[in-house]
């Protein structure tokens, strides 16, 4: 008889990102009777200028739902580590107040950090999602794997994932390949025609059209970060392709990105497209029906290649991920770039898409998470805070 004790369960999220990929697990949550799940925004959820997205949770109609505001007033690393602080003394309040058994984060936010240090101080185990990834060129790195050293459980995207966790000393039976949750929407989701997307966004998908996401390379220096995106826009511009922009993160430096991408726009309006949140609906929608992808988002390397997209993949912020045949990686360079769009469009290499099978699975992931959950069946949750340290002489070696 599957049983367990685990099911008071508080999912975090920081922003429309995170959210679009933890709602396919909120929702088998909510449908199962064994668990009483509950959603908390935090972070850009709560900022107005980046969407002020805690409507959309709302207008989801996710219950209960709890805010927790980290007062974030900009993106310099002072602003940010202030907002961290907001953060964690905020959480360590509501972890008291509220009896979870278990709380769920996902990635490598900086806002993740706050989070788990305040549920570690209240004795609140952590099951993580996306663990033992590499991203080369950010302090996300060293986010997601500290983050993997304060969780109990691990639901990973890939064996080579599980491998890294396990060599980071977690016991190889909390470390779960469940696959890139991130995939089930495009398997749940109803997309939408290009005709209804056309009228959500107001831009005519039946063109060639460009969907780009850039945000700050976190290891860079943040001075650096206009100049990217210039240097990203002046190939987009020469390409002459319609190209759809989402906004870059808050990172250090991505209020300045933002800026460069309306002066762009408003030179550009006919050929530049800037939307400041699609969604996860129209966002996929979008991804279904465009040309190509570009930028340095992860949804270029994970979900891209469900739709056998071509994918140019710029710069170090993704390098280290495990990528499909579907993704083209170039510098940040304009001339490199403009080339690299012209090679994805190309007979030849649409040609080679036909062929591309998404490493990250299939979708299904949060049923095969909910699956392990219910194994879980303990006297207290102090069981799963004891975690001990695998040795892996082989890995280590």
């Amino acid at each position: 008889m599957i049983m367990s004790d685990i099911n008071r369960i508080a999912l975090v999220t920081s922003g429309r990102a995170d959210y679009g990929l933890l709602k396919p697990l909120w929702q088998k949550l909510q449908a199962d009777a064994l668990f009483a799940p509950t959603m908390i925004a935090t972070g850009s959820h709560l900022v107005a200028e980046q969407g002020e997205t805690i409507s959309v949770l709302k207008a989801d109609g996710i219950e209960p739902l709890l805010e927790v505001d980290m007062a974030l007033q900009g993106d310099q690393p002072s602003q940010l580590a202030e907002a961290s602080g907001q953060a964690l003394a905020r959480f360590g309040r509501l972890f008291e107040q509220h009896d979870f058994d278990l709380v769920v984060i996902l990635g490598d936010r900086f806002e993740m950090l706050a989070v788990a240090m305040a549920a570690m101080l209240n004795r609140l185990p952590i099951a993580h999602l996306h663990g033992g990834e590499a991203t080369f060129g950010l302090i996300d790195d060293a986010v997601r794997h500290s983050l993997t050293k304060m969780s109990a459980l691990h639901f990973v995207s890939h064996d080579d994932y599980a491998r890294r966790v396990i060599q980071m000393g977690e016991q190889p039976s909390r470390v779960f390949n469940v696959g890139a949750i991130g995939l089930d929407n495009i398997v749940e989701l109803p997309l939408l025609s290009s005709t209804a997307l056309q009228d959500e966004t107001g831009v005519d998908w039946t063109i060639s059209t460009v969907l780009m996401t850039y945000h700050p390379v976190t290891l860079n220096d943040a001075s650096a970060a206009a100049q990217e995106m210039e240097v990203v826009l002046d190939a987009v511009i020469a390409s002459g392709l319609q190209t759809v922009i989402t906004m870059p993160n808050i990172d250090a430096g991505g209020e300045a990105m933002y800026q460069v991408i309306v002066a762009a726009q408003q030179a550009h309006p006919e050929q530049l497209h800037l939307v400041k949140s699609l969604g996860q609906l129209r966002y996929l929608s979008a991804m279904q029906h465009c040309a190509m992808v570009l930028g340095n988002s992860s949804s270029g390397i994970i979900e891209a290649a469900s739709f056998q997209k071509p994918v140019v993949n710029i710069g170090e912020r993704q390098l280290g991920r495990v990528t499909g045949a579907n993704v083209l990686h170039v510098d940040c360079q304009t001339e490199a770039i403009l080339q690299a769009i012209e090679t994805a469009l190309s007979d030849a290499f649409v040609c080679l898409l036909a062929g591309v099978k998404n490493p990250y699975g299939n979708g299904h992931t949060a049923e095969k998470i909910v699956g392990h959950l219910k194994t879980l069946s303990l006297q207290d949750r102090s069981a799963l805070l004891k975690k001990g340290f695998h040795d892996c002489a082989e890995a280590c070696s």
